[in-house]
């Protein structure tokens, strides 16, 4: 590792206090370089960004070659870095801060392939061009690296062009100023303000350049550049998905990544519900709301080899895998060493299948997972969903006993509790008779569920078989099926699935091994950074409908007793009508009364005068 101060002029030097914690508490003091394991248990933003795998995810998966020589401008704290050194065969990296960039030498000290070169664009001569330019979220800092205000991305690429190679490309990354996030209520990433892009800054003192696909497009090839463009959900910085423009996101699949949100942000709609109402009505859409975009420029053709990708962000970091479809094929990749042993396990669980019969897509070849490439369509859970929205339930039956058939296959009954995967993880069986009605699989795959499923030709080919349980029952199985294929909830409630499949009897003891299991594989503390949010909390949201129904309750109750008062004093009032009319006639017979009385004395008086 080469730090390089050749073109440096000195300066005052300013980090965020976000970023000189980072820097302290991890890059500085941590020796053996793997932070996620010191995280703390509530994991902030710029943790996640600056340190953990998922902040690579952007570029872990791309097919870089060995001899590839990379130009990284703007590296920060070296989060991507750490790809390019392990991909390719060398490395410069240009940063113009000279405190991050010492953080990036204290982070790959060992690596002999990078060089970091301290300064900006206008002071710095570079004698070699590279391959690969990245420009990975250089937004935020451009006119620190070009040294000048009001600079746009075209003048920065026209700046590098001198540096690329005759077939090279430039990599950059940017958000979308029509980003759905931005609707829901996420603050943008310059400013830290909400709504503030979607009006393209218009009311802000300083001005800052905005992108949409249509902008982007126009602009570079004016400037005679082929362009890709690819589609990181929920953005570019943490992704859990990546889709192209050669594999696009349907309604019944967009739900494959989980959004993340900021201490400012206040959502005020489900992002994934409001894209799958967007595709429903038009699938072209997706590629003007979604949230940022990875494009890729070059002057010579620059064909596509994985149109889509996905990773498993909240997983332990020994679980972590990268899933990569390519036109022909889908392959696996781990993340790190760690995975290595998770990766083999696979293999033996391809194995299995094979060995006990049942159609699979996946294979080896060259040491590597590979599946056939099969239209997403064919999914399972696709060919279920799309049977129970045309009502065609004759179809629905016919892969449902297929599919339960193939899970009941060498299967086995047992009366032992212990010898089962309850006793294994000491799930609390409230009626011990309960488990010799459940049949059990010596070699339990429990993602042989829909989504992990092809039906071809009236055939069921499964596929992506990680996990292994032995003397696990078929029945869970049917149960996680059923229980994660969000789409069929669309068209069915699934407690009534359970059960029509004779399932509910067993909810109570699957719903416990189920967290058992998904405990053994989830990062709690990256599962919990997920979760954590303002408006969709469930637990805070759970708290807040039951205040609502007891403050509703109260005000009805409130209601109910006035409605009730009103009625009393509407019969009050009417009885003291009925009395005052009653009161009334008496007077009026009194009247007459006293008026006869008045009269028979007043003629008895006059006979009396009248006589004398």
């Amino acid at each position: 590792m080469k730090l390089n101060l050749d073109f440096y002029q000195e300066k005052e030097e300013m980090i965020k206090e976000e970023e000189k914690q980072i820097i302290e508490q991890y890059i500085d003091k941590i020796e053996d370089k793997e932070y996620e394991k010191h995280f703390p248990n509530k994991v902030t933003q710029e943790e996640m960004y600056y340190l953990s795998d998922s902040s690579q995810n952007i570029l872990n998966w791309y097919p870089f070659e060995k001899e590839d020589t990379i130009l990284e401008i703007g590296g920060d704290l070296g989060e991507l870095t750490q790809v390019f050194i392990k991909n390719c065969k060398d490395v410069v990296t240009i940063e113009p801060n000279l405190i991050k960039a010492k953080s990036i030498s204290k982070r790959y000290e060992k690596s002999e392939n990078l060089e970091v070169i301290v300064g900006n664009l206008k002071n710095i001569k570079l004698d070699r061009k590279f391959k690969i330019i990245t420009l990975i979220g250089i937004i935020n800092k451009i006119e620190e690296i070009m040294d000048q205000s009001d600079v746009k991305l075209t003048d920065l690429v026209k700046t590098l062009e001198p540096y690329l190679l005759e077939n090279g490309k430039f990599l950059i990354a940017v958000d979308n100023k029509f980003g759905l996030r931005y609707f829901a209520g996420d603050p943008e990433n310059i400013l830290n303000k909400k709504f503030v892009s979607l009006n393209g800054y218009n009311n802000e003192a300083k001005k800052t350049e905005t992108f949409t696909k249509a902008r982007l497009e126009r602009k570079f090839k004016e400037m005679g550049y082929n362009i890709n463009f690819y589609y990181p959900l929920p953005d570019y910085k943490l992704p859990n998905v990546i889709f192209s423009d050669k594999q696009l996101p349907k309604y019944n699949n967009i739900d494959k990544y989980i959004p993340y949100h900021t201490e400012k942000s206040d959502t005020i709609i489900n992002e994934i519900d409001v894209f799958r109402e967007i595709l429903k009505d038009n699938e072209n859409m997706f590629s003007f709301f979604t949230n940022s975009f990875l494009i890729e420029i070059s002057k010579s053709e620059i064909p596509i080899k994985y149109k889509y990708i996905s990773f498993n962000n909240c997983r332990k970091e020994k679980y972590r895998l990268i899933t990569k479809i390519a036109d022909e094929y889908v392959e696996k990749q781990t993340v790190n060493k760690q995975a290595n042993k998770h990766y083999e396990n696979i293999k033996e669980n391809i194995r299995e299948l094979i060995e006990n019969n049942i159609k699979t897509v996946d294979y080896e070849e060259d040491g590597k997972i590979r599946s056939k490439y099969i239209n997403q369509d064919l999914l399972l859970n696709n060919v279920i969903t799309k049977a129970l929205e045309e009502k065609n339930y004759e179809k629905v039956d016919e892969v449902m006993n297929k599919y339960i058939e193939i899970l009941l296959s060498n299967t086995v009954t047992k009366e032992d509790y212990e010898n089962t995967v309850f006793g294994k993880y000491q799930i609390k069986v409230e009626n011990p008779e309960i488990i010799s009605k459940l049949h059990f699989k010596k070699s339990g795959l429990w993602d042989m569920t829909f989504k992990n499923a092809f039906y071809i030709d009236s055939e069921i080919y499964f596929f992506d078989q990680e996990w292994e349980e032995p003397n696990l029952p078929a029945e869970y199985i049917l149960y996680r099926s059923i229980l994660y294929t969000i789409s069929l909830r669309r068209f069915i409630n699934i407690e009534d699935w359970f059960e029509k499949y004779g399932i509910s009897k067993f909810k109570n003891i699957f719903e416990q091994l189920d967290e058992k299991l998904q405990k053994e594989i989830r990062d709690n503390k990256i599962w919990e950074f997920y979760n954590k949010n303002s408006y969709f909390n469930i637990d805070e949201t759970k708290q807040e409908v039951i205040n609502l129904n007891s403050r509703n309750s109260a005000q009805t109750a409130f209601l109910e007793n006035l409605q009730i008062e009103n009625e009393d004093l509407k019969q009050k009032n009417e009885n003291l009508k009925q009395e005052n009319e009653n009161l009334k006639q008496e007077n009026e017979q009194l009247e007459q009364n006293l008026q006869k009385i008045l009269n028979e004395k007043l003629t008895t008086t006059i006979k009396r005068k009248l006589k004398k």
